[in-house]
């Protein structure tokens, strides 16, 4: 019965193949500017050159590190279709962790439940980007906001 059972075929009928897949599962595209429309942000400005440098970074990623991204900050590779689908705005926190002793920078972490994104005030577009690309690329669970993660994430491979 599957979709059937809940939605009239004659319905389908409507819709390409295309336009099925986008309102059942979401746009296969990541929308950045309609992310960034639908962000809000604590600790940190619009105009923030570490902002300015998290949306740069953001527009230069593939397709499937953007995925990444959201699996990462939402625990989902697509976003809604329009912005008035969003059941909450993505939140980017500055993250008030001191610079480590060895002058490195920390991860990024995320809430997955809160659809929101740490992020430390990195110096420059190159460490921002290091940082990010390394973080949404290791994750190992849903949700990095666990204490053993942030140990984990403080320690980074040096604690394996």
């Amino acid at each position: 019965e599957g979709i059937s059972s809940v939605l009239p075929v004659e319905l389908l009928s409507a819709f390409t193949g295309e336009q099925l897949r986008d309102i059942m599962c979401g746009n296969p595209d990541i929308d950045v500017e309609m992310l960034r429309r639908v962000t809000e942000y604590e600790g940190y400005n619009n105009d923030d050159n570490v902002i300015s440098h998290f949306w740069e970074v953001l527009r230069e990623m593939t397709t499937s590190e953007r995925k990444l991204f959201l699996q990462f900050v939402w625990a989902r590779n697509r976003l809604p279709l329009k912005e008035s689908d969003f059941d909450a705005p993505f939140k980017i926190q500055k993250d008030t962790k001191s610079i480590q002793e060895d002058g490195d920078y920390p991860l990024p972490s995320a809430s997955t439940c809160f659809f929101s994104l740490t992020l430390p005030d990195y110096p420059d577009k190159e460490t921002l980007k290091h940082k990010l690309l390394f973080a949404i690329e290791n994750v190992t669970t849903m949700e990095s906001d666990y204490v053993t993660n942030d140990v984990e994430v403080g320690e980074g491979w040096r604690g394996l």
